[in-house]
C-alpha cells in the first residue's frame, strides 16, 4: 500500500504558500532544475487562460509538488516531457469519454483506485464553482487536465523507481 500524502500536509503547504509567498521562488527553482515542469506550465494550451488562471495553475501544481516534497523528501531529477506527454493525452481521452452531467461527477472516473485521493481531492476542490473561484468555467478542463497530468507523472515516476523506499 502506498504511503499518502494526507489533507493536512496539503493544508499546511497551503498556509505555506499563502504566508511567505513561496510561489516565485518555486517558479524560480523548476526553470533552473525542473525544466519539464516549467515547460509544461507555459505550453500553448495555457494561452487560453487569462493571467490569473495561470497564476492559479501555478500555485496548485506548487501544492502538489511541495506537498510531495514534505512527504517523500526533495526531488533529484526532472520529469520526463514525454511521459508527461503521454499521461496528458491519457487523461484527457478519459475526461472527454467520462460519463456524467456535471463536471464533477465526470471526474469521478479519475477517483476510482486512485493512490493520491487527497491530492486528487485537492485538485477537485480547487477548480470547482464558487463565488471566489479563480477559474473561468471555459478554463477548468485545462487547469484540472494541468494538475492531474503534473500529479499523475509524479506518481508514475515514483512508483516507477525500484530505490524508492517510500512505496
Amino acid at each position: 500500500m502506498a504511503t499518502l500524502v494526507n489533507e493536512k500536509t496539503i493544508e499546511d503547504i497551503i498556509e505555506s504558500l499563502e504566508e511567505n509567498n513561496k510561489l516565485l521562488a518555486l517558479e524560480k527553482r523548476w526553470e533552473e532544475n525542473f525544466p519539464a515542469i516549467s515547460d509544461y506550465l507555459n505550453q500553448d494550451n495555457f494561452s487560453l487562460l487569462i493571467d490569473e488562471e495561470k497564476a492559479y495553475v501555478s500555485f496548485i501544481v506548487a501544492v502538489i509538488f511541495l506537498s510531495w516534497e514534505e512527504k517523500f523528501g526533495k526531488f533529484d531529477k526532472d520529469l520526463k516531457p514525454k511521459k508527461l506527454e503521454k499521461i496528458e493525452e491519457e487523461n484527457w481521452e478519459k475526461l472527454n469519454n467520462a460519463k456524467g452531467k456535471t463536471f464533477r461527477e465526470k471526474l469521478d472516473v479519475f477517483f476510482d483506485g486512485y493512490t493520491q485521493e487527497d491530492l486528487l481531492a485537492f485538485i477537485e476542490d480547487s477548480i470547482q464553482d464558487d463565488e471566489q473561484q479563480m477559474v473561468s468555467g471555459a478554463a477548468r478542463d485545462i487547469v484540472f487536465i494541468c494538475a492531474i497530468t503534473i500529479l499523475d507523472t509524479i506518481i508514475d515516476r515514483e512508483e516507477s523507481n525500484p530505490f524508492n523506499k517510500a512505496w
